[in-house]
């Protein structure tokens, strides 16, 4: 029911490590992904393109983080039984999912506490609570991101059935004025202006959001049509593998755990699942590498040096050079040539 933030399972590309000592091509780029896969479509795919346009309610959200960051927003712990739901409540609600008539799984709960404005839940859901009365049941038609993380409802229309029991608390504001905008310390000085910013920033934010969607959906169609023959380097696997492991050792340890394998098994995950997310891993980047290929792609040396300087920037690298001792070269192209392909079949989609 909550919503899945948008990530690619392609992340963890950029920072794979290269060198081992089996047979097969050390790199990617050492790779003729002809020989591993056939393509299918990745031209001329079909997706629903998002609605980037910034609301009021999206507008009003924002602007209240702003008021509470700066210490404006005061919260009454008093329950409220009469009224109509505003942002900032922290509403108690009970819930029902159905799609095509029929419940689903963990979509349905009693007694749920919900930050109004939270963005917890997926888009609409907050957003159609707001003015309810309290003890009003309401039906929200919704439809999940085509990204959302259970295949079985992603963009699938579903109807929830939402009854308002109780607010527990709520955050009220002050009004927002010109004198108020230049306590906030922010680039703008008056109201208007202040607004004008906001707007600029959730829109460059939603079309940021839209074009990950996209991509993510898009890739999906590209991966589902390509074909995949014969055995995968066994030297990009073993990197892959290596570059999970060392991954989920490093999130262990800042949780606390003493050893991988007590981490991996409270998270429902095992040595079969990172064999799995790596085998994945590598066939998506070759997938990359296939597309640029029949396009006829190549980097340049200006796109690299781009590239690299802004990883760098990102990773709190002044200088580029140092940057590329750890990260190589080889790692750079490979995220170039990913972003390429992801930014091709957007571009080339319907």
């Amino acid at each position: 029911m909550k919503k899945i933030a948008l990530f690619l399972a392609l992340t963890l590309t950029a920072a794979l490590l290269f060198g081992c000592s089996s047979k097969g091509p050390a790199t990617f780029k050492e790779a003729d992904p002809d020989q591993y896969l056939t393509l299918g479509e990745y031209k001329g795919l079909t997706y629903t393109k998002a609605d980037t346009s910034v609301s009021e309610y999206q507008l009003q959200v924002a602007l209240n983080k702003l008021l509470y960051d700066a210490g404006y927003g005061t919260l009454s712990d008093k329950k409220i039984t009469k009224g109509k739901v505003q942002i900032g409540d922290t509403a108690n609600i009970d819930y029902k999912g159905v799609k095509d008539g029929v419940a689903f799984e963990g979509g349905t709960a009693q007694g749920q506490d919900l930050n109004i404005g939270s963005g917890s839940f997926i888009a609409g859901f907050e957003e159609g609570l707001v003015g309810v009365e309290v003890g009003e049941t309401v039906d929200l038609d919704l439809t999940f991101p085509e990204n959302y993380g259970n295949a079985e409802l992603a963009g699938q229309a579903v109807v929830f059935t939402v009854k308002v029991n109780y607010i527990k608390d709520r955050t009220t504001y002050p009004e927002l004025t010109d004198d108020l905008v230049v306590k906030l310390k922010k680039e703008a000085k008056t109201k208007k202006e202040l607004i004008e910013n906001t707007k600029k920033e959730l829109l460059a934010s939603n079309e940021q959001e839209a074009l990950s969607t996209a991509q993510n959906t898009l890739w999906t169609k590209v991966m589902t049509a390509t074909t995949f023959k014969g055995e995968l380097p066994s030297t990009l696997l073993d990197s892959a593998k290596k570059e999970y492991n060392d991954y989920y050792k490093s999130i262990a340890l800042q949780y606390g755990y003493d050893d991988v394998d007590s981490f991996l098994a409270a998270n429902n995950l095992s040595s079969e699942t990172i064999a799995q997310q790596a085998e994945a891993l590598v066939k998506q980047q070759l997938t990359a590498y296939a597309i640029a290929k029949a396009e006829g792609y190549t980097i340049s040396e200006k796109e690299f040096d781009t590239y690299a300087k802004s990883f760098a920037t990102a990773a709190g690298y002044e200088n580029v050079e140092e940057y590329l001792k750890l990260a190589t070269r080889e790692r750079v192209e490979d995220q170039i040539i990913l972003d390429y392909a992801l930014n091709l079949i957007v571009e080339k989609a319907k």
